[in-house]
């Protein structure tokens, strides 16, 4: 095969099941995505997709190659990870994914340290709490919590870094309120999305709780919410702890979220950038463990 491209188009296609999946999987343009298709067609001299009113379906041609398709990709990856890994200089691209909390509210004075101190280094912060294919290089490095019942994938090498406790928090102008003047108002859960119940470390027996939650897909927005006194919300200590908007509420505990673990994959993580970031990040995160341990309060005084 002599343009890789053109395979790769066709299985975004196999597995998007239409042309606008695999656009958007790939981040180019449907009319792109369309005449890469039509150049594989052309050299097999066959035609790989039926176009059906509900999308792409692979003809017997196409069912034959898609086999050998998926080789074809394995080995670019497998190419690409020996050639990242090999290279060794202290210049070029280095992504790295983490969640948006981690990233907002923790670690972008340490970003902003690393970068200056190495300038040649293009440093890419991808911001999310989705699965990050390290295999494809779609990052070359993740910071991940992870939970009690959960565990890196075995594929992964990883370093086991700082536990990461959670609180449940409040704004000070709502506890006061609720305090002085409706003290048997209740108040309602700030939940993650998917969460049918708070944590169960989250001990408030002491309030009235609202028998409808809210809830959030993103641990900042479950912050900015609570900041507005919409309700209480569990949150990691290393948000909650660090703004100044924010207090526990009296009496409501604090638990283990998971752990940190720092993941990498193959041969990436023999390069110098990969080492060099890893290294800095554990020195920068042992500053962090208080925080992150929720060792400094801020309660309603």
């Amino acid at each position: 095969m002599k343009n890789w491209d053109d395979i790769r188009y066709f299985l975004a296609v196999t597995r998007g099941g239409s042309v606008r999946a695999a656009a958007d999987a790939l981040g180019v343009n449907h009319s792109t995505v369309i005449r890469r298709i039509a150049q594989l067609e052309k050299l097999l001299g066959s035609k790989v997709f039926e176009k059906l009113p509900s999308g792409y379906r692979l003809t017997p041609a196409g069912v034959e190659i898609v086999d050998l398709a998926e080789q074809m990709e394995a080995k670019s990856d497998q190419l690409e990870t020996l050639i990242f890994g090999r290279d060794q200089g202290l210049r070029g691209k280095l992504r790295i994914t983490l969640a948006p909390a981690l990233a907002s509210g923790l670690l972008m004075p340490d970003f902003a340290t690393f970068s200056a101190t190495h300038p040649e280094i293009e440093l890419e912060a991808v911001a999310s709490q989705g699965p990050v294919n390290l295999v494809k290089r779609e990052a070359d490095v993740a910071l991940r919590v992870v939970y009690e019942t959960s565990s890196p994938p075995p594929h992964l090498t990883g370093s086991r870094l700082q536990d990461v406790h959670g609180a449940v928090y409040a704004a000070r102008t709502l506890l006061q309120d609720s305090v002085a003047h409706h003290p048997g108002r209740p108040l309602k859960w700030l939940l993650w999305a998917g969460d049918w119940a708070p944590p169960a470390g989250a001990n408030v027996e002491a309030l009235r709780v609202a028998p409808v939650p809210a809830r959030f897909s993103d641990t900042l927005a479950q912050a900015a919410a609570a900041k507005t006194g919409m309700g209480i919300a569990p949150l990691p200590c290393f948000v909650g702890d660090a703004d100044p908007e924010l207090v526990r509420v009296p009496g409501s505990g604090q638990w283990r979220f998971g752990t940190l673990w720092l993941l990498t994959h193959g041969e990436a993580r023999r390069t110098r950038r990969v080492k060099l970031f890893s290294e800095f990040l554990k020195r920068r995160l042992s500053r962090h463990t208080t925080l992150l341990a929720g060792l400094q309060p801020r309660h309603l005084g």
